[in-house]
């Protein structure tokens, strides 16, 4: 759910919650990820629109991202499938289509996302200033793309309808030493650079499953520096080598202490975790979920990390405000934390008939008999805190 106010716009999704200020949002890479692309889009011309408030006091990108949305008609666009190889398997094939939503990369090889047929959305400016999301192997495709958007401006010389991603031809070899591997016993990140984009798969030892994504050269190369948090400088620089071009991110300012990165994170509600009552270390294992993506590998961390935090008041709240919340995803995920609760001791929590009436279907329509099972609930996750 998003919500404007007169300078921000406000993003909830369950028990999440982000601010967005309007300055960031006009610089922002996949800002609102996890709403519908419409109201993700509605939302941006909203931000255009507040923008021009503050235009003189806005840097040279968000000035641009401006001028895309005002001097840009998606209705001109005609939807269209285009198809394109499977990454790393050439006898299979993927297919983007683009309409005047956005962009809709579907994986028919099953080689790019948790299983057959998986859809990702971009929005369209997205697409324009930091290339596609997946890989797309054929150069031919994504000057496709980039023509069909160039015909959709009303002013077609004005300064964002040039400036668009760099297109340019991959590398013909792959280089087999472009591949890192990082972690210890919690969790292992892996790199791996192939000819068509860059495939990065996580695991840990509660996943019996690694979690594997792929990123395209153009986002890796486009993207804001934080957003790709496991590309140390090291293995940034080996890439833009291996490429031949230099990444357009804005380098670090030493004197402004960086952003601690995902895994350091981690590391922090780890250490602090170690004493399972820690609401501050809780409050960091549940900010974890900003990072949540198609690939999911966050979200699996922190609710399987509950598991073993029954006493944590902290967690115990978040998990109330779940199954109250309207995120499908973390309603169920709510219910596993329930139930491996029980699992591990808790004997109020064996009541298989209680669990089972906790379901979404009936959370959304409000059905009494969910709502007699709440009742039961609540008491019983908070009973730890005595």
């Amino acid at each position: 759910m998003l919500q404007i106010e007169a300078d921000k716009i406000i993003q909830k999704i369950g028990s999440y919650q982000r601010v967005w200020s309007i300055p960031e949002l006009l610089e922002a890479h996949n800002p609102f990820f996890g709403e519908p692309l419409a109201e993700r889009t509605a939302a941006l011309r909203q931000a255009v629109e507040m923008g021009m408030k503050l235009y003189d006091e806005l840097s040279e990108r968000a000035r641009l991202y401006i001028d895309f949305w005002e001097k840009f008609d998606p209705q001109k666009i005609r939807e269209q499938d285009l198809k394109y190889t499977a990454i790393s398997n050439s006898t299979e094939y993927n297919i983007v289509t683009i309409n005047e939503l956005g962009l809709f990369y579907t994986d028919f090889s099953g080689g790019a996302s948790v299983e057959r047929g998986y859809v990702v959305e971009q929005l369209l400016s997205d697409f324009w200033f930091f290339g596609p999301l997946r890989p797309i192997p054929e150069l031919g495709v994504r000057q496709e793309l980039v023509n069909v958007l160039k015909k959709a401006f009303t002013h077609r010389e004005c300064p964002a309808s040039m400036a668009h991603f760099e297109l340019f031809e991959y590398p013909e070899m792959p280089d087999p030493r472009l591949h890192w591997t990082e972690g210890d016993h919690y969790r292992t990140d892996e790199i791996r650079v192939g000819r068509d984009g860059i495939e990065i798969s996580s695991s840990n030892w509660r996943d019996q499953i690694p979690q594997t994504g792929f990123l395209s050269f153009e986002n890796f190369l486009n993207a804001p520096l934080n957003d790709h948090a496991l590309f140390n400088p090291e293995i940034r620089a080996a890439i833009e080598v291996y490429l031949g071009r230099a990444s357009r991110h804005s380098p670090v300012n030493p004197n402004e202490p960086a952003a601690p990165s995902p895994r350091e994170k981690m590391e922090a509600a780890e250490a602090l975790l170690k004493h399972p009552e820690s609401e501050e270390g809780a409050e960091i294992l549940i900010s974890l979920l900003e990072y949540e993506s198609e690939e999911v590998y966050w979200r699996n961390y922190v609710f399987n990390r509950f598991f073993k935090l029954r006493t944590n008041k902290r967690v115990q709240n978040f998990v109330v405000q779940c199954l109250q919340g309207d995120n499908e995803t973390h309603f169920k995920k709510a219910v596993d934390v329930l139930t491996m609760w029980g699992v591990y001791g808790d004997n109020a929590l064996m009541d298989r008939a209680l669990l089972q009436s906790l379901n979404w279907e009936d959370a959304c329509a409000n059905d009494p008999d969910y709502r007699q099972a709440f009742e039961k609930v609540l008491p019983i996750i908070h009973q730890k805190n005595n």
